[in-house]
């Protein structure tokens, strides 16, 4: 049986091909794709700027949704032939320093949908037994809130690494669709000052729809502004954007003890920029975040499910496979919300 798929070849070679449905070996199951959001990662290994990880050629997709449709053998507990997923996208090794650490999303020898193993550009996945527990099932939402878990679940791990719970401050840098979900998770963690920072005027709105309590441009006299509204400075901030201006501007505002979340991406070869005797002492923590969890997708999607969590108005555009090199586009312009795909319209 035939399907489409999106592979990348190398970079900027993005090719739409039709391929044979994948056997299934035992314990395999087969899920049909409903959804696939795209990400900055997507347009950074599209483009060669990100290699790491990355096995070419490749079919990518890592905030992926659909329907289980076959098994070459029993279900997972609580499994059913119909059941909407979301499909946790790391297989860790379990065996390498950092798996025996506890730190199974930075394994060092994991796999990955959408970066060795087929991902969401795809109308068909076939997982792996060894992934099974990688079906995360989720209620009656429609299947681009499935698909959402993903990065809701990679910002929860960031959030629970950079302690935001904890917090009373916390500075959200960067209003792009993940910055927008980091605000609705800082408040729903109880949060009490939540401010971001975006120079795009036109999501200043939806960052307080998200639950900012504040929301700046940044200018010469944003970080004054910004403390101003606190009781000895910010807690934590977060880096939702790869860029160092993200940071080094409210490193004076940063409260004793602060918390510097280096969320986002970077491009290779890039330096954060901190003042050493800074961290030394205010006893600042400077923290990355790399993927997410299983147990953050077995967090998220409940929240999702109840309505815990509003992720309606974080989508974007949602195209047609054929049309995958303009939604990789539309991604890259900072224009549009979490766009995706959908490999059957």
């Amino acid at each position: 049986m035939p399907m489409k798929q999106a592979v990348l070849y190398a970079p900027n070679d993005l090719r739409v091909e039709t391929v044979e449905l994948p056997d299934l070996e035992p314990g395999d199951v087969l899920v049909k794709v409903t959804a696939a959001l795209l990400c900055g990662t997507d347009v950074r290994i599209q483009t060669g700027r990100k290699t790491k990880n990355v096995t070419l050629p490749s079919v990518l997709g890592h905030e992926t949704a659909g329907t289980v449709v076959d098994a070459n053998g029993p279900l997972p507990e609580g499994g059913a032939l119909g059941q909407q997923v979301a499909l946790y996208p790391l297989v860790p090794c379990g065996t390498c320093v950092a798996c025996r650490k506890n730190h199974p999303n930075i394994c060092r020898s994991r796999e990955a949908f959408g970066y060795q193993l087929t991902g969401g550009l795809s109308q068909y996945i076939r997982v792996p037994a060894r992934a099974r527990a990688n079906l995360i099932p989720l209620g009656d939402v429609p299947p681009t809130h499935a698909a959402i878990v993903e990065p809701l679940a990679c910002a929860l791990n960031g959030q629970n690494l950079a302690r935001v719970g904890r917090a009373e401050a916390v500075l959200i840098s960067g209003c792009g669709p993940l910055g927008l979900m980091h605000i609705r998770l800082a408040k729903a963690q109880g949060v009490p000052l939540v401010v971001a920072v975006e120079p795009n005027q036109a999501r200043h709105q939806i960052a307080r729809d998200s639950g900012a309590d504040h929301v700046f441009a940044p200018g010469p006299d944003t970080a004054e502004q910004i403390v101003a509204l606190t009781d000895g400075g910010i807690d934590v901030v977060i880096m939702a954007v790869g860029r160092n201006d993200a940071l080094t501007p409210y490193l004076g505002i940063l409260a004793p003890g602060a918390r510097i979340s280096a969320f986002a991406g970077f491009n290779a070869g890039d330096v954060l920029q901190i003042l050493a005797n800074d961290v030394h002492y205010n006893e600042y923590e400077v923290v990355g975040a790399s993927s997410c969890r299983l147990e953050n997708f077995q967090t998220i999607a409940p929240m999702v499910t109840s309505g815990a969590l509003q992720v309606a108005d974080l989508i974007g555009t949602q195209l047609p496979l054929d049309q995958v090199h303009a939604a990789f586009e539309l991604v890259a312009s900072g224009k549009d919300l979490r766009v995706g795909i959908d490999p059957w319209a």
